[in-house]
């Protein structure tokens, strides 16, 4: 694939489990492909007129980190985060990265690794203490207003949390789907990415949203509802963006 925005810049302190937290099961997502998807979000509704602040949307959010990285890279350009996913075990790890988009909660981090390199001295907790710096001052250039994250089965049907949050439409889905062995649908329909799309539907608005899926390649990424604007390939990944109609 073909990187038209994100930079190959080191990333080293993004890395899961230095300063963003990691959960067992949940696999992090690449930063430069994520900041390079968000970013051909926005550049398609500015094309179409809507230069933003945006909300955007991870249905499918595990322990937060994609959606943390893109709010820390792009708060400026970001009015709401919204974060759902099945697997409630998942959602207090997402709920801990997503705080450190807030002035709050990236000091609690930065204080607790603080106190861990005091008690024990080593190199990790002092590089640990580094990356947090560097993060808080990605997090300071934005603004970002609103951050919710809830239980939701996204197969399921249109969540409540978000058809009255006050955020619709969403301008920007973003979600990495569940393949491979770490992660899995808990769906019992059997094309679970087209229920998702179909209960996506109602949130967004035909010239104001964009949605884009990251999927293994045994997805079939294309629904009747929606315009696919791109098909991309990196690695055993494959990206489709999408317009509803």
């Amino acid at each position: 694939m073909e990187y038209r925005f994100a930079t190959d810049e080191p990333r080293e302190h993004f890395a899961s489990g230095r300063v963003l937290y990691n959960a067992k099961g949940a696999a992090p997502f690449p930063v430069r492909l994520a900041d390079e998807i968000v970013q051909r979000c926005f550049h398609d509704l500015e094309e179409r007129g809507h230069p933003g602040p945006y909300v955007v949307y991870d249905p499918c959010c595990g322990s937060g980190y994609m959606l943390a990285v893109i709010g820390l890279l792009h708060g400026a350009q970001i009015r709401a985060v919204l974060a759902s996913d099945i697997d409630e075990s998942m959602l207090e790890t997402a709920r801990r990265n997503l705080s450190l988009l807030t002035a709050g909660g990236m000091r609690a981090r930065i204080e607790q690794l603080r106190e861990l390199y005091e008690q024990y001295g080593k190199p990790s907790h002092a590089e640990a203490l580094e990356s947090a710096a560097v993060l808080d001052e990605y997090r300071a250039r934005g603004t970002l207003g609103s951050i919710e994250v809830f239980p939701a089965d996204i197969t399921a049907g249109p969540p409540d949390a978000v058809r009255n949050s006050g955020f619709c439409p969403v301008n920007i889905v973003i979600a990495d789907l569940p393949y491979g062995h770490l992660t899995g649908w808990r769906s019992g329909s059997a094309d679970p990415a087209a229920r998702m799309l179909d209960s996506l539907f109602p949130l967004l608005r035909p010239g104001a949203s964009v949605v884009a899926l990251v999927a293994d390649k045994s997805h079939k990424l294309r629904h009747e509802r929606y315009r696919r604007l791109a098909l991309l390939k990196a690695g055993k990944r494959q990206i489709a963006l999408f317009e509803p109609l």
